[in-house]
């Protein structure tokens, strides 16, 4: 039941982070980065006040558990605005497929901490991940002269190791603070701590439909969260963290298909590693 229950939301999650990072890339380009991971954190957080209020108790009854959220939140924000930089300065098809690779973090913290099991056959599948990073992130000199690390691959690899540390701290304090009140308290941390530098930064004109842009991007991004913190609270990080690794493959789909973007050769080559080397992970035993 729990398996079948975490194959659901490993799916749901890659569904709802894939779609609201394609829209992200477009609500930076508009509005800027910054702008756009502070808007998600403040709209997103009213989609699960409701339902996160009434577990408020809980924060209280559990003061270890409540300071750890609060780290999770300034960890998620830290890492939103690396990602959104990343898609500010380079290309979703290459900071979208490194950012995916988090689960391994995840899965290292969890075979460390909480007991969680690493077979061989999962060895291999991080070894594939690992390849897939270096060939996605580096580009090719147009002079020919050799190989330079993508723009954005920096900031996706950042990224990459914050939301493993966030998709692993999700799993024993959902267990305790349940389901939504966690998203909740990401929500409100990442509100506050976005928003001190975005109040020293000069504001720039919007285009019209950004804001369209951020209601979208607020409501996959929360529905992802939530669907992943169900899952790692009935199942485990490796499967959910897995699964919901293949977000990329959706936004890449999306921007391929409504942008245009195209990849090198070995760039697919490294997408592809990615993408064999999540889904092994999720579902091999």
């Amino acid at each position: 039941m729990n398996l079948g229950l975490s194959l659901a939301c490993g799916l749901l999650t890659a569904t709802g982070f894939g779609t609201a990072d394609f829209m992200a890339k477009l609500s930076a380009s508009r509005m800027g980065f910054l702008r756009t991971a502070l808007l998600v954190q403040v709209i997103g957080s009213f989609f699960v006040l409701p339902f996160g209020l009434t577990d408020l108790p809980r924060l209280v009854a559990n003061p270890v558990y409540a300071l750890a959220a609060v780290l999770l939140g300034i960890v998620n924000a830290v890492g939103t605005l690396c990602l959104y930089k990343g898609f500010e300065v380079g290309r979703v098809s290459i900071v979208s497929p490194i950012g995916s690779t988090a689960p391994i973090v995840a899965i290292l913290l969890a075979v460390t901490f909480l007991g969680e099991t690493v077979t061989v056959p999962r060895l291999a599948a991080i070894s594939c991940v690992i390849i897939g990073i270096v060939l996605v992130s580096i580009q090719s000199d147009q002079k020919g002269s050799g190989g330079q690390v993508a723009k954005g691959a920096v900031y996706a690899i950042a990224f990459m190791l914050l939301s493993g540390v966030l998709l692993f701290g999700l799993k024993p304090v959902s267990t305790v603070l349940g389901v939504f009140l966690p998203v909740l308290t990401l929500r409100w941390v990442g509100s506050v701590v976005l928003a001190v530098p975005y109040l020293r930064q000069r504001r720039t004109d919007e285009r019209v439909g950004a804001f369209r842009l951020i209601l979208g991007v607020a409501f996959f991004d929360t529905f992802a969260n939530v669907a992943y913190t169900l899952g790692v609270s009935l199942g485990t990080v490796t499967v959910v963290s897995t699964l919901g690794g293949l977000f990329s493959s959706i936004t890449v789909l999306l921007a391929w298909f409504f942008l245009g973007e195209r990849l090198s050769r070995h760039h697919i080559v490294g997408f592809i590693a990615i993408l064999l080397g999540v889904t092994t992970l999720g579902l091999v035993t």
